[in-house]
């Protein structure tokens, strides 16, 4: 299996929400995903990272 992690840190902002859904979907790509688990992958982190803007204290 793969020992590969990743580490990703930005400012709150929704111009982010972008950024964050293409590197983690470039990182995901070295195991060879569908396009469908690909295009779940980038919904679940715009759906984490609308959350943490949201949510921010």
């Amino acid at each position: 299996m793969y020992d590969n992690e990743m580490k990703l840190e930005f400012l709150s902002k929704s111009s982010n929400e972008s950024f964050a859904r293409l590197a983690v979907a470039a990182f995901a790509s070295q195991l060879d995903p569908t396009i469908e688990e690909l295009a779940d992958i980038k919904t679940a982190v715009s759906e984490a990272v609308t959350n943490c803007i949201i949510h921010r204290l």
